[in-house]
This record gives structure tokens, sequence and C-alpha cells, in this order.
């Protein structure tokens, strides 16, 4: 009987927060990133400006994409015993086919925004940086490794510069190709240069 009230209150804070955001991107598209206030989106999405700092600590946050928690999922999903780079393959797959189909315009917004602002460039190094680090921790469980080791830190930043290589040429080419695709093509350069730093290593 408890749960039905605190799964409404969980509804709510995800509508709310998707509602902040979404009008953030509306300005941030239609007047720009710097000219537009936390004010302004606060009033436009009808909400005070402590709740949206309550959901968005800042204001480089209200850019930022919430896809982690899915590709971690479906990567936490794969079989242990499953070589590293196929578990990937196949977590990216299906982790970007949802956002494709659900969330597609979205993310090219996103995206192209951290492209051109500064300041997003830079929030978006530091996510691929935490990206990385959990991938580090990721491999090391499926190979035998260590995170710190600098083999599986290559292997990871390797993965992540070259998802973040096929993204970029997705939205190069006007998001004409299959992003899918091009990262399956991006994980193939990796795993041609990388096999062997991805190898699954006996444990004691």
């Amino acid at each position: 009987m408890d749960e039905r009230p605190e799964g409404l209150r969980e509804r709510k804070k995800r509508q709310t927060r998707a509602r902040i955001q979404q009008v953030a991107l509306e300005l941030f598209l239609s007047k720009g990133f710097e000219a537009t206030t936390t004010e302004e989106i606060a009033r436009a999405a009808d909400v005070s400006t402590g709740t949206l700092f309550n959901y968005f600590p800042t204001k480089e946050a209200l850019v930022a994409d919430d896809y982690d928690p899915l590709f971690l999922g479906l990567l936490e999903d794969r079989p242990l015993d499953e070589p590293v780079l196929a578990s990937l393959r196949q977590a990216f797959r299906a982790g970007l086919a949802t956002v494709m189909d659900q969330d597609k315009d979205s993310m090219v917004a996103r995206a192209r925004l951290a492209r051109q602002v500064p300041a997003l460039r830079a929030a978006a190094a530091l996510d691929h940086a935490r990206s990385g680090e959990v991938l580090c921790t990721i491999i090391a469980q499926r190979t035998g490794g260590e995170a710190a080791s600098l083999s599986v830190r290559v292997a990871a930043a390797t993965i992540v510069a070259a998802l973040e290589a096929a993204l970029a040429a997705w939205l190069d080419g006007d998001c004409r190709g299959d992003i899918v695709e091009m990262a399956d093509a991006a994980l193939d350069a990796v795993e041609r240069g990388s096999g062997a730093l991805l190898a699954v290593r006996p444990r004691p």
C-alpha cells in the first residue's frame, strides 16, 4: 500500500526533470546557451530556481544526457564469460537503438550544442572521463585485470574515443547514416587494434 504514493512521487520527479530539461534545450537552441539564464528556464518550466538546481546543479548539467545507466544496465546483463568487446557491442547496439527510437531529436540537439559551446565541451570531456573510469572497472572485472593498470586504462580510453568519433562522424554527416552501424564499425577498429588488451586472462 505504501509503494503506490512513492511510485507516483518518483514519476512526478521524472516528469518535472524531463520538462525542465526540455524547456532548457528549447531556450538554448532559440536564444543561445550563454544568453539564456537559469531564471528564464525556471520561469518557462513553471518551477522555482531552487527546484531547478535541485535537479540540475549547474547550467551545463541541463544539456547532459542520462544514457549511462541504460548502457551500463545492458552491459551488466551480458554473460560474464562473453568477450568484453562482444558484450560492449551488444550493449551499445541495444542502447543506441533505444535512444534513437525514444529520444533522437533531443540527443542530436544536445550533442550539437555540446560541440558548439566551450563550457559544454569541457563538461562533456569530464563526463567522458567519468564514463572511462566506469568502463575501466567493468573491463577489469571481465578480464581479470586491474582497473588502474595501464592496459585497462588504454583499452577503456580507446573505446570511449572510438564511440565519440562515431558520434562525431554521424553528426558531421547530418545524421543521415546509421549511428548503430557506425558505432559497430568504431568497435571493429578497436578490436583490430586493441584485441590483446581486452583478452580474458586466466584467473589465479
